[in-house]
């Protein structure tokens, strides 16, 4: 009976994070629409019209950096250049990484499903934990190259650069592309760690089914 209970939460676990999973993924896929029309739209409009719409409108900008909001004065705002190729280069960029989120959210998913039905130690949840923990390496070795590139970016646009080097408290500005997330790579191992050990399971279950 006590066994029977635990089967029965197990599985409504699973379900319920298996639900979660699947409204996470229709959610990337809505960003991922969304991204995709503000490529088309930035493609269409002309850097002409976005500038003068950013001279004619009031807008105040802000910069957060670790949990510390910079209010940013209304020359940097008013000196605002948009140019259309690094901004496009930019969200394609976000798409690529939001697709990896999307196919680690899947491959999650799926795996969830499998538990759900009691299928536990195959070569098939194996192989979907091994696409996680890839992912999550390619994530921990460029995630770091990513956002010194928003930063990047995002500093051009509002030419930072050339306000701040003109102040007599900083003399340049470098940006370093070569980071890696240790905390990411670390959680790629591990749960490569336990993907191995599910293929291991999944080795003995089938020697056991062979000998039934």
């Amino acid at each position: 009976m006590e066994q029977n209970i635990q089967s029965k939460e197990f599985q409504f676990l699973t379900k319920g994070l298996r639900t979660i999973f699947s409204i996470i993924m229709m959610l990337f896929i809505i960003v991922l629409f969304v991204m995709g029309a503000l490529i088309i739209g930035m493609a269409l409009l002309s850097e002409n019209t976005v500038n003068s719409f950013l001279e004619n409108a009031r807008i105040s900008t802000a910069l957060t950096i670790e949990g510390i909001e910079i209010q940013l004065a209304d020359l940097v705002a008013n000196n605002i250049n948009y140019e259309k190729m690094p901004m496009i280069s930019l969200i394609a960029l976000a798409m690529i990484y939001v697709g990896i989120l999307l196919f680690v959210v899947w491959q999650i998913r799926n795996l969830l499903g499998n538990l759900s039905k009691g299928v536990i130690f195959t070569m098939a949840n194996s192989k979907r934990i091994e696409r996680v923990a890839y992912c999550v390496v390619v994530l921990s070795l460029t995630i770091g190259a990513f956002r010194t590139y928003i930063a990047y970016t995002v500093i051009q646009q509002l030419q930072l650069s050339t306000l701040i080097a003109g102040t007599d408290w900083i003399t340049g500005i470098q940006y370093h592309f070569s980071s890696i997330n240790w905390t990411l790579l670390f959680c790629g191992l591990v749960i490569w760690a336990i993907a191995r050990v599910f293929r291991y399971g999944g080795f003995l279950q089938e020697e056991y089914d062979a000998t039934a």
